[in-house]
């Protein structure tokens, strides 16, 4: 059964520097969770990797790969108002 907030929808969680490293390895915990987990790096391919063994860690979790760079004011903006539609 995924992880359900108190809104009675998934809980979610954005977690940055997801395509590798401890960054990946939260990503992949939340997910065994059976969260809906937003995967924010630079790397579209390592981030459609973390995405799959987000997948594979629960049947209900859900894996949203987005590719930005936080250093960079523009990306950030539309990672933002990415997130802001999806609530």
């Amino acid at each position: 059964m995924a992880s359900i907030g108190s809104a009675g929808r998934p809980l979610a969680a954005v977690v940055t520097g997801a395509s590798n490293g401890i960054g990946r390895a939260t990503a992949v915990a939340f997910g065994a969770r059976g969260m809906h987990v937003w995967l924010v790096g630079r790397d579209v391919v390592r981030l459609e990797q973390t995405a799959e063994a987000v997948r594979a860690a629960h049947e209900d979790a859900r894996a949203h790969p987005c590719v930005a760079d936080l250093t960079v004011r523009a990306e950030v903006d539309a990672l933002a108002a990415r997130l802001v539609a999806a609530a």
